[in-house]
């Protein structure tokens, strides 16, 4: 598992006259995934890489501190994709992602996606056999959308809703829905931003491992401090 997401992430140092790569720093007080913290709702630092090809091709990786179970890890989220112009402003993609956590391999996940984006709106359905190392498939649908304020400020936000099909077992449930409002300022490459984010579902909504006895928190406000490069 972990070799996939090494070979996977070596197409980001690939040289190409065609090609970018960028990449970010970033600290958060709560690393919401989906509407499920995997951070422990304790603070997290990630990096994050990029590679994007003139023809549409991309790649990239996120590696994040996570605390399944209050132990500190580390998860590698890497993707590979294809956008291409459909006209009109609006675009396609297609691609895949594998995340796994080292030395947490029950919760190591492949997802495919498929897309449509336009200037100020972007949508996503994802398909995974194995949620969060889940024995059942579930679907997850996206809708994301910014509103230029100012040339530093946006508004951003988000829904998303995530289906499990088959078996779901007591830490889980068939149905989850999740939502994020964000302000987003940007100077030079540094980009903050302060986020509320809120989770709905059944009593036991999260396929994420918490310590014995804990309440996560369905929402929360929190801020993210960035620099890209």
């Amino acid at each position: 598992m972990l070799r996939r997401a090494i070979a996977l992430s070596a197409l980001l140092f690939t040289t190409a006259a065609s090609a970018q790569v960028s990449g970010s720093v970033a600290l958060v007080s709560d690393y919401r995934f989906r509407g499920v913290s995997l951070s422990d709702e304790r603070p997290a630092a990630q990096l994050a890489l990029a590679y994007d090809q003139r023809d549409g091709w991309y790649a990239g990786m996120l590696a994040s501190t996570v605390r399944p179970s209050g132990t500190l890890r580390t998860q590698l989220l890497t993707y590979l994709g294809l956008a291409r112009p459909l006209g009109a402003g609006l675009d396609w993609e297609a691609g895949v992602d594998y995340a796994s956590i080292v030395g947490e391999g029950r919760y190591d996940y492949s997802e495919a996606y498929v897309g449509l984006s336009t200037e100020h709106y972007s949508g996503r359905l994802y398909y995974t056999p194995h949620d969060f190392g889940q024995p059942s498939p579930a679907l997850y649908a996206t809708i994301d959308r910014h509103w230029q304020l100012t040339d530093r400020l946006r508004l951003l936000g988000h829904l998303g809703l995530l289906r499990r099909n088959g078996h779901a077992d007591d830490e889980s449930s068939h149905y989850r829905a999740d939502a994020r409002a964000g302000l987003g300022m940007t100077w030079r490459d540094y980009h903050l931003q302060l986020f509320w984010t809120i989770v709905h579902g059944s009593d036991a909504p999260y396929p994420f491992g918490y310590r014995p006895g804990s309440q996560p928190a369905r929402q929360v406000w929190g801020v993210s401090l960035s620099r890209s490069w």
